[in-house]
C-alpha cells in the first residue's frame, strides 16, 4: 500500500510541475517596470510618420533641345510617409549643361513631390511625380516656369537608417511666352546615385 502511495505522490508531483512549465511558457511578461517590456522592434522596411533626408547626385542627358551636351546635377530632398506606402516631401536640385558652342545653361527646379514605395525584403521601389517651379539662366536670357518629373528608383536598405540607390527621372521645362511662336518645351531625362537618411 505504501508503495502505490508513493508511486501516486511522485506522479501527482510530476503532472503539477509539467503543468507549472507548461503555464509558465505561455505567460507574457507583464512587468511594466521592467526595460525589457518597454523595448519593441518594428523590422518593416517603411512605415507611417518616417522622414527621409535625401542627396542625390547625377548625370542629365538632354533629349531636347538638341544643341545642349550631357551635364551634371546635385539635389537634396526631404521625404515624409503618410502611411506605409505612400509620400509626400520637396527636393531642390541643380542642374547644368553646357551647349556645343561651349555656353552653359542653368537650371534650378523647387519641386514638391508625391510618391508611392514598395518594399521588397531590404529592397524599396519608387514611383514618384513632382510639380514646382524652375529657374533658367542661358547666357543673358533668364526665365521662371512650370516644372514637372515623373520618376522611378531602387534603393537598397544597407544599415537601420541608411539606403542608397539608383533613380531615372525626365524634367519636363515648358516655356510660355506672350508669342506662342516662341514656345518651347525642354526635355532633360537623368540618371542619379542618391542616399537616403531616414529618421
Amino acid at each position: 500500500m505504501k508503495r502505490i502511495l508513493s508511486i501516486a505522490a511522485l506522479l501527482f508531483l510530476g503532472c503539477s510541475l509539467l503543468f507549472a512549465q507548461a503555464d509558465d511558457a505561455g505567460e507574457i511578461p507583464t512587468d511594466e517596470g521592467s526595460e525589457e517590456s518597454e523595448v519593441t522592434f518594428d523590422y518593416r522596411l517603411l512605415k507611417a510618420k518616417d522622414n527621409f533626408l535625401q542627396l542625390n547626385l547625377g548625370l542629365s542627358i538632354p533629349a531636347r533641345p538638341e544643341q545642349l551636351e550631357v551635364g551634371g546635377e546635385v539635389s537634396i530632398g526631404y521625404t515624409y510617409m503618410l502611411t506605409d506606402h505612400i509620400s509626400l516631401g520637396g527636393e531642390a536640385c541643380f542642374s547644368y549643361n553646357s551647349t556645343i558652342g561651349k555656353n552653359v545653361l542653368y537650371f534650378i527646379p523647387l519641386l514638391f513631390t508625391g510618391g508611392y514605395h514598395f518594399a521588397i525584403g531590404d529592397f524599396e521601389l519608387i514611383g514618384s511625380v513632382s510639380l514646382g517651379g524652375a529657374f533658367e539662366n542661358y547666357l543673358d536670357r533668364s526665365y521662371f516656369g512650370l516644372v514637372a518629373k515623373p520618376e522611378i528608383g531602387v534603393y537598397y536598405k544597407f544599415f537601420t537608417e541608411w539606403s542608397i540607390g539608383l533613380s531615372a527621372g525626365l524634367f519636363v521645362l515648358p516655356e510660355w511666352y506672350r508669342d506662342s511662336s516662341k514656345n518651347y518645351t525642354c526635355l532633360v531625362p537623368d540618371i542619379r546615385l542618391g542616399a537616403k537618411y531616414i529618421f
